[in-house]
């Protein structure tokens, strides 16, 4: 916080500042409040000079040039620099406020940024657009994608639409996976949904079915047990065999060329079903599920929507439900 005093003649002043110093001279500003006659009123005024060094020092004589601006020009100073420093410096012949009822230019906005990395790059490094900016603008994609994500759960859509999607949104899928590899092909008889390039340079997989026509549990229980249904039992043994063909693969100097990576150890998810109706019998079967496989989690379409809004800050009742079923 700034330190105010008092001068000799009772007027509050803050603690000079230094605009900008050179071996001769030296500019300063200092903020004041000019008391008037009546105790209840006062002005705050800006005085602005350039003063003299001498021998090191600065000089006690008369200064180079000095101006005091009254409280009026003090407010206009303040409302021009405000209404005008930004277009400025952007070098922008109309500066314009984005909020959230600009609707249009947060679209053409939008439309700048999307998929343009590199030219977004290109404007951050000279100046001309901000860093946070840039992340603000993400940040909105993604949103806008995650809500198209929970309005198509409602429809019945092919499983091509959704490895579509799954592509152009990456992120949803976890923080894991660096880059997806345009390389499906596991041999001649195995191709996967998703070759995935882990953080760590390595191999990982990852297997999408549609979320609705499929049932994640079976009709009935097995000893009072939820399992299972056919179908689930289906995908998780194509996982378990594309893991297996995969590592079959890791000394194959063909497929490390063909995907830049090697394989170890390689690790699958499997997106598939719905979790937004289930009770807490079946929250705990897929827990249990989960922890009997080493290199597969299987996730809901659900989990991936509760996680997402968990990354974008979207917290609501829907994700306090489904935190704790995540396998990680």
């Amino acid at each position: 916080m700034s330190e105010v005093k008092k001068s000799q003649k009772g007027v509050d002043y803050a603690k000079p500042c230094t605009l900008k110093s050179k071996q001769r001279v030296y500019s300063q500003a200092i903020l004041m409040k000019i008391p008037h006659d009546h105790p209840d009123t006062s002005d705050i005024s800006l005085k602005i000079g350039r003063y003299n060094y001498l021998q090191g020092e600065p000089a006690n004589g008369k200064p180079k040039s000095e101006l005091t601006l009254d409280n009026d020009e003090l407010n206009a100073l303040i409302k021009y620099i405000s209404e005008n420093y930004a277009p400025v410096n952007l070098g922008s012949g109309e500066y314009i406020n984005v909020n959230g009822s600009n609707a249009t230019l947060i679209s053409e906005f939008k439309k700048l940024v999307d998929g343009q990395a590199d030219t977004a790059n290109l404007l951050i490094e000279n100046g001309i657009l901000s860093d946070n900016v840039f992340i603000a603008a993400a940040s909105i994609k993604k949103r806008d994608a995650l809500s198209e994500f929970e309005t198509k759960l409602c429809e019945d859509l092919p499983e091509s639409y959704w490895q579509k999607w799954f592509t152009d949104n990456k992120w949803v899928l976890g923080s894991d996976f660096a880059q997806i590899i345009n390389e499906r092909q596991i041999d001649t008889e195995n191709i996967a949904d998703y070759i995935m390039r882990a953080f760590d340079s390595f191999i990982d997989l990852v297997e999408i079915k549609k979320p609705n026509g499929l049932p994640f549990w079976s009709a009935a229980k097995d000893h009072n047990n939820y399992v299972p249904s056919s179908d689930l039992t289906k995908a998780i043994t194509q996982c378990l065999n594309y893991i297996y063909e995969i590592e079959r693969e890791a000394n194959s100097q063909k497929f490390i060329e063909r995907t830049q990576s090697k394989v170890v150890k390689p690790r699958c998810i499997l997106v598939f079903g719905r979790s937004n109706n289930w009770n807490d019998e079946q929250r705990e079967a897929y827990r249990i599920l989960n922890s009997a496989y080493n290199q597969l989690s299987i996730l809901t379409y659900d989990h991936l929507l509760c996680r997402a809004k968990n990354v974008l800050g979207l917290n609501n009742e829907d994700v306090a439900d489904y935190s704790d079923e995540l396998p990680f």
